[in-house]
């Protein structure tokens, strides 16, 4: 069975990412920010 999001889902996801990204100050912070997210999708989808 295929998991549908919500739009509340969604927007509170994209919230996060945005907070995470408005903290960089620099292009090193934005790349390992990627990473962090990178690696809790996979992680995510790993649980699934």
């Amino acid at each position: 069975m295929e998991e549908v999001m919500t739009d509340k889902q969604m927007e509170v996801i994209l919230n996060l990412v945005a907070d995470k990204f408005d903290k960089c100050q620099s292009m090193e912070e934005v790349k390992q920010a990627i990473e962090e997210v990178r690696a809790m999708a996979s992680k995510e989808k790993s649980n699934d």
